[in-house]
């Protein structure tokens, strides 16, 4: 089936210089270009698009009101914002609606990156129930006594930039919004930020303030208390992951970004199962007392037709973040099954999950999964300082 996406812009010059570039893809891709929000609202009541790319700046129906339209009517639907460097204010307004940001003028292989990742992620998420649940995520829940700390952090005039790096790091969802928008092409970056404390500089304290107390992109978990201890160990044992999978790769002498990568996609290993959790509270509570006599994997596709693992990959491919870091969340237990088989991100986060402290979502004592062997003999792991 032919992937749709539709371009709205008021500016008929841009629109004709996308539909001049994008042409060789029309046997690939159906694509339609409308300069008017109004009438992409209208064409929009009457069809779904699997992507939708908005200008921010329009008269009468700005691009961030637009995408909540799209969101409203169609929440599976990939909605990325067209905006420019200096409009710092819309970005604060479309945090919410947009899954991403890409700069004006925009570059061609931006769309063409976006168009055949958007494509990839069926491949990794195919039931649509579960698409629309991730797609329609507009923030991620966080420990509620974390939450609180933060945001009362935040009104003190005396806090510092360390404070605030070293609270949000504390946090997988938290580090995943700020991640989020920090690398996306709007802030057109030479490199890939990876941690919480790398995103607070670069944005700043006061951009960050706003960011949480006016945006809104954190959220109090507000479930039941006993689930809300499962979410903190969820993301302690994130955070632990994270540092684990960095070590591991530093002792087998990969360089820094790959260390960068396996920190970055461990601490983000678990942020499926924190979507599953708020969102089937009674379902995950049934299967959490199921996991004690099944291996986790089995039990999640069991109970909501998909591990966290594809959850947490699609959400992150959504959200763009990098492919070694969603090939590592997403082959996490299996990276037998990855089709890149050099050491990466992916070897340094299955150990992690192999060497690590037990999930909070399985039986205790044991590993989150068993060392994937052919894997590890096939790269050579099986001799490696960080294995023994």
């Amino acid at each position: 089936m032919m992937q749709t996406i539709l371009f709205v812009d008021d500016d008929i010059n841009l629109l004709q210089a996308l539909q001049r570039m994008l042409r060789g893809y029309r046997a690939e891709w159906e694509m339609v270009f409308v300069d008017d929000p109004r009438k992409a609202l209208a064409l929009l009541a009457t069809r779904r698009f699997d992507v939708v790319v908005s200008d921010m700046r329009m008269p009468d129906l700005d691009g961030a009101q637009l995408l909540s339209e799209v969101e409203r009517l169609h929440p599976g639907t990939v909605r990325v914002i067209l905006s420019g460097y200096a409009e710092e204010s819309s970005l604060f307004r479309s945090v919410g609606p947009a899954h991403q940001y890409l700069s004006k003028p925009c570059d061609p292989e931006a769309i063409l990156a976006l168009m055949a990742r958007s494509w990839r992620l069926r491949e990794i998420l195919a039931d649509p129930a579960l698409r629309d649940l991730a797609a329609s995520l507009r923030t991620l829940p966080s420990p509620p006594d974390l939450y609180l700390r933060l945001t009362a952090a935040m009104a003190d005039p005396a806090v510092n930039t360390s404070t605030i790096a070293r609270m949000i790091a504390e946090d997988m969802a938290m580090t995943a919004e700020l991640l989020k928008i920090t690398n996306s092409s709007y802030f057109a970056l030479p490199s890939r930020i990876t941690t919480a404390a790398q995103a607070v500089r670069l944005l700043g304290l006061e951009t960050v303030c706003v960011l949480v107390l006016h945006a809104g992109i954190f959220r109090q978990f507000q479930g039941h208390p006993g689930l809300g201890e499962i979410l903190r160990a969820l993301s302690g044992h994130g955070v632990a992951k994270g540092l684990l999978a960095q070590k591991l790769a530093a002792e087998d002498g990969a360089d820094e970004a790959v260390r960068a990568q396996a920190h970055c996609a461990g601490m983000m290993a678990d942020i499926g199962a924190l979507v599953l959790l708020d969102a089937y509270p009674d379902a995950f509570q049934t299967m959490i007392a199921k996991a004690g006599r099944g291996k986790l994997e089995a039990v999640e596709r069991a109970a909501f037709g998909a591990s966290h693992a594809q959850l947490g990959a699609f959400i992150l491919g959504l959200w763009g973040f990098p492919d070694p870091v969603i090939e590592a969340v997403l082959y996490q237990w299996h990276p037998s099954q990855c089709l890149n088989q050099g050491r990466g991100a992916l070897s340094y986060v299955h150990l992690a999950c192999v060497r690590g402290n037990a999930s909070p979502l399985g039986p205790p004592g044991m590993g989150e999964c068993d060392l994937d062997a052919d894997y590890a003999a096939r790269l050579g792991l099986d001799h490696s300082p960080c294995v023994r």
